[in-house]
């Protein structure tokens, strides 16, 4: 039950987890099903069977399928080595040429972390294909440190410095292994989970450290504890009223709406205020109650609400209304960027009124708002506005530095749990500055 109601990136992480370890126990444990599935057609049929629950995870049809093909492939080839219908060598050769293409463009079409993973499968392939028998346990040995690659890239391109820094010591450590005890695979299964571990536990230590509180199992997987709406916050997201995320430069607004929708928890109900931002650039869940505050005019979509930027207390009347709807087991949380879209339509006074009158009602109701809004592109007088009522201020801007480097800082305000921060370099990642979307 916890599970299904997990996160999607959590839901993946666990879903490849138990299906590596699968493998590692069938491999140390289980020899017998090799007589069934004969060498890496086990792993390749394995690893086909999580990329089509991946698939079904993420809601990307096109990755499901490609998982589901896979797996069927896997179980031909096996079957055609067991007959003597083709060689095992030859088998393994095409099916790593066929499977590594396949997530290639599988990747280039969905997700760009998925490519990295196809590439090193490809390469591995050819060359296994190039090897002479006598150098056979050198293609062993390169098939594992194409393995921490893989896992290191994806963790690179996804956020996650556990899977970066772990696949990282993967390839030296197994490197190690082959130089001190030649071709002992319980001795690369021991270095490899030692280096998981000690990853998890590093990572704990780190963000412990940042955030000043014990982190979640999702903080210490991926960034998610430095992304822009928790960088500030020492607390749960609804244990503050009303939080502003001031955006300089082109970090992409829709990507830290994606960003903080997909790690709210079960018991928060998102009210989502668009603006700038259409419905078809964010990935909402199922729970989510949707307004687009926008001038746009002969739009007849049913999954949301249109909302007129000319009279902003339609706005008030959305989320009145979205609150009560709201089950009793469930707290709302609001987030937007209608802020964007409602500023040109007014002067700086009457702004004031309405953005006073409006997180004033929040903060007595007790109520969570995250407002995004682009600082860059409004008034000095209007963004110190929208700081003056929030109880915790984010502010995120690029700088470019010497040899045309661009780098991502954030500073922070936390009225709540009172401490500051100067402005203050952070990673950048593929999902600031490149749109991860999934079908």
């Amino acid at each position: 039950m916890i599970f299904l109601s997990a996160p999607a990136n959590k839901k993946v992480y666990v879903t490849w987890t138990v299906f590596l370890i699968l493998i590692i126990v069938l491999s140390l444990f289980v020899p017998q099903s090799y007589n069934i599935l004969p060498g890496a057609t086990l792993a390749w049929v394995i690893i086909g069977v999580a990329t089509a629950f991946t698939g079904s995870i993420v809601k990307s049809r096109r990755l499901g399928n490609y998982g589901f093909i896979a797996t069927i492939a896997g179980v031909i080839v096996a079957v055609a080595v067991d007959f003597g219908l083709i060689t095992l060598a030859f088998a393994l050769i095409g099916f790593g040429l066929v499977i590594g293409l396949g997530l290639m463009l599988v990747g280039f079409t969905t997700r760009k972390t998925i490519v990295p993973l196809g590439a090193y499968m490809l390469i591995g392939a050819i060359i296994q294909y190039m090897s002479a028998p006598p150098v056979q346990f050198l293609v062993t040995l390169t098939w594992l440190m194409l393995g921490g690659a893989a896992l290191a890239s994806f963790g690179y391109l996804s956020d996650s410095p556990v899977a970066h820094f772990a696949g990282i010591g993967f390839i030296f450590g197994t490197l190690a292994v082959y130089i001190l005890a030649g071709e002992n695979y319980l001795m690369v299964g021991v270095v490899g989970i030692s280096i998981v571990l000690g990853s998890l536990v590093a990572s704990f230590t780190y963000m412990y450290h940042r955030l000043g509180r014990p982190p979640k199992v999702g903080e210490i997987l991926t960034l998610a504890a430095r992304a822009l709406f928790t960088y500030g916050l020492r607390k749960p997201l609804d244990e503050y009223r009303v939080i502003a995320i001031a955006i300089q430069g082109d970090i992409g607004t829709e990507l830290v709406i994606d960003e903080l929708l997909s790690n709210l928890e079960e018991r928060w109900r998102p009210i989502v205020l668009l603006g700038p931002t259409s419905p078809t650039e964010i990935i909402l869940p199922s729970s989510a109650k949707l307004g687009w505050v926008s001038a746009l005019s002969g739009v007849t979509e049913q999954s949301y609400t249109m909302l007129s930027p000319n009279n902003p207390s339609d706005v008030n009347i959305f989320i009145g209304d979205a609150v009560k709807e709201t089950p009793s087991d469930q707290t709302p949380i609001i987030i937007g960027d209608f802020l964007d879209n409602i500023i040109p339509f007014m002067k700086e006074e009457t702004f004031f009124r309405y953005y006073s009158d409006l997180a004033s009602r929040i903060k007595v109701l007790n109520q969570t708002a995250v407002f995004i809004v682009k600082s860059d592109i409004h008034p000095e007088v209007t963004i110190n506005i929208v700081k003056r009522f929030a109880d915790v201020i984010i502010e995120n801007r690029e700088r470019e530095e010497r040899r045309q480097r661009v780098v991502r800082e954030v500073r922070v305000s936390n009225k709540i749990d009172n401490f500051s921060t100067e402005w203050e370099k952070i990673p950048m990642t593929a999902g600031i500055h490149s749109r991860r979307r999934q079908e």
